[in-house]
């Protein structure tokens, strides 16, 4: 991998998978990942190499050999090739046998490096190309809406979602399916609410359960619900970035309100195809902020700046912070 492109290499991409790298690390790897598809292409390999190894089991043969049998015949190879070492010959013959079976297994490692490579750089390809444009809007709803509601309680724990707000996705937009009495929304996002450059920004498979609390519902969902009903009427990305634009110039969306933050515990979520269902976290909104304020992003701190806004036309700025228990309290990954 070229360091000027990827900050991060594959054994320290591997490590991420793993949870054995330091906070300040793995949230460095979680941004490079969020936006290079071809670091996405290789954590998909190690996930697939990974589950692959833990189902592959060896099978202990039925019956043995015995010791005795066993210690004759390492005894009648060892004299055997003792004799053959011997003749001057024949150790000849064995050893040019040994750099020809070198080298015949160097160029075996070669062609399957290389086989990888140009596998790796098709899939890569792939995958860059996998989203080009919209999906058919079939692709994006949940034809049971009890299941889609079931997924945005998800997001947070029972005692908040409970009393929550919940809205569903219709043909034109998110709809109310109950309403709330805490003040609080939960949903469940699809991938256009990734960034703009994102590969996969129209990505059908993307199910991001979300509950944002009151601040977070008036100051943060408006952008949600702008953006999804642009999609639905066709918009370009382009006319999509010049609509948010303008909407925050003349106030049509609001700043981040004080204390606006989400939760995203569900373990049910889809967050992307190199992360699939990823930790669960707690998200924070603001204004435009330098992450030092927060000290995001440091050597063993928990805090990560996340990637959504960043370079696009929103002027927040989001801040992650991850958390050891699922939405259900069940024990979570490591981030």
């Amino acid at each position: 991998m070229n360091t000027n492109r990827h900050p991060i290499g594959q054994e320290e991409l591997m490590a991420y998978f793993d949870g054995e790298l330091p906070p300040d690390q793995a949230a460095e790897a979680l941004s490079h990942l969020e936006l290079c598809p071809e670091c996405q292409t290789l954590a998909a390999d190690f996930r697939g190499v990974s589950q692959e190894l833990m189902a592959w089991e060896v099978e202990s043969p039925e019956v043995g050999i015995p010791s005795e049998i066993n210690a004759a015949l390492g005894e009648r190879l060892l004299k055997r090739e003792a004799a053959m070492i011997s003749s001057p010959r024949l150790k000849n013959r064995v050893m040019t046998s040994r750099w020809v079976w070198g080298a015949a297994l160097a160029v075996v490692c070669v062609a399957l490096g290389l086989k990888f490579t140009l596998t790796s750089h098709n899939r890569n390809e792939d995958r860059s190309t996998a989203y080009p444009s919209m999906a058919s809007i079939e692709q994006y709803l949940m034809p049971d809406r009890d299941a889609e509601i079931a997924l945005a309680r998800s997001a947070a724990p029972e005692a908040i979602s409970s009393d929550a707000k919940i809205l569903v996705l219709g043909w034109r937009g998110y709809e109310t399916a109950i309403e709330g009495r805490n003040g609080f929304v939960c949903m469940v996002e699809r991938s256009w609410m990734s960034p703009f450059n994102s590969a996969e920004f129209w990505n059908p498979k993307v199910r991001v359960p979300q509950c944002f609390n009151p601040a977070a519902a008036r100051s943060i969902l408006p952008l949600t619900i702008k953006r999804t009903e642009m999609v639905l009427a066709g918009l370009s990305k382009a006319q999509m970035i010049d609509s948010i634009k303008a909407g925050f110039d003349n106030k049509e969306l609001p700043a981040p309100e004080p204390g606006a933050m989400c939760y995203m515990m569900s373990r049910a979520g889809y967050l992307n195809d190199a992360l699939g269902h990823y930790v669960p976290h707690l998200m924070f909104y603001f204004p435009l902020t330098d992450k030092s304020s927060w000290g995001a992003d440091l050597r063993d701190s928990p805090v990560t700046l996340n990637p959504q806004f960043q370079g696009g036309p929103e002027p927040i700025t989001e801040f992650v912070i991850a958390v050891g228990k699922w939405s259900d309290g069940t024990v979570a990954p490591v981030m």
